[in-house]
């Protein structure tokens, strides 16, 4: 069975949600279960969305249609649908398929312009119309073109050399954990078994965890989350407020 995904940066106190479901529900044939990701994406961070939609949507089975319905007035116009293992994602051309996937997928189309014709700001009629024509078997082709020329963006990579990685806090998530870039294979390559030292703001251990109650209420803890990125968290605190952790603060892992 197919099913639809949302992450979006509509909020849940305005309508345009309700807006957004309700034309999708209108223009599909058959009833497909919907799952709510997140609507708590930061007005237009397409970075954030982009980090939430890489870690989250191999959980669901092949053939799920993401609707990424982030900083829809950057997207020139354009409704995109990107084929990623067997998934679907269906957003804007505002660069948000670069930084989930590390470059904008090789299978991307853009919808055809008649689709589009008298669409809204949030675009929800065209969405609808995309969605049920992938559910009634209908292909990419069918109702849009491949395109080479989406918006791409970089995002942000450690430096890394033997005994030695420079990341950054990518994003913090609802507990105040900051996850960095680091990842645990780059960790295993630059610094493998040799003792090391983890420097960030204020903050400073010898000490990689396994869980968060490795160590006491309050205290500084370093650890490889379930994405396999490095995660600096207070045991039942907020590291960004505690450590003064924001997006882009810096992480050193050195040898000693």
């Amino acid at each position: 069975m197919a099913l639809i995904t949302f992450t979006t940066d509509l909020g849940t106190r305005d309508y345009y949600l309700a807006a957004l479901k309700g034309a999708i529900i209108s223009h599909c044939e058959n009833f497909v279960p919907m799952v709510d990701v997140t609507h708590s994406v930061k007005s237009f961070d397409i970075r954030e969305a982009a980090f939430t939609v890489r870690n989250s949507f191999r959980y669901f089975p092949a053939g799920t249609i993401h609707v990424v319905h982030v900083n829809s007035t950057d997207g020139g116009g354009k409704l995109l649908l990107a084929v990623v293992e067997g998934h679907y994602f269906l957003t804007f051309d505002n660069g948000f398929l670069s930084l989930a996937f590390g470059k904008t997928p090789h299978e991307t189309y853009q919808i055809n312009e008649e689709l589009l014709e008298g669409h809204s700001l949030l675009f929800e009629a065209a969405i609808g119309q995309v969605i049920n024509l992938l559910l009634t078997e209908y292909k990419p082709g069918d109702f849009a073109q491949l395109t080479t020329e989406a918006r791409s963006f970089r995002l942000l990579q450690p430096i890394t050399s033997k005994g030695s990685i420079k990341g950054t806090i990518t994003y913090i998530d609802n507990y105040g954990n900051a996850i960095s870039n680091i990842t645990r294979q780059m960790f295993d390559e630059c610094i493998g078994e040799r003792s090391f030292s983890v420097m960030l703001n204020v903050a400073f251990t010898k000490t990689i965890s396994r869980h968060y109650d490795e160590v006491e209420e309050g205290d500084f803890v370093c650890l490889f989350n379930t994405a396999g990125l490095l995660e600096i968290a207070i045991h039942k605190g907020q590291a960004n407020n505690l450590l003064g952790m924001r997006q882009e603060s810096v992480v050193l892992i050195t040898a000693d």
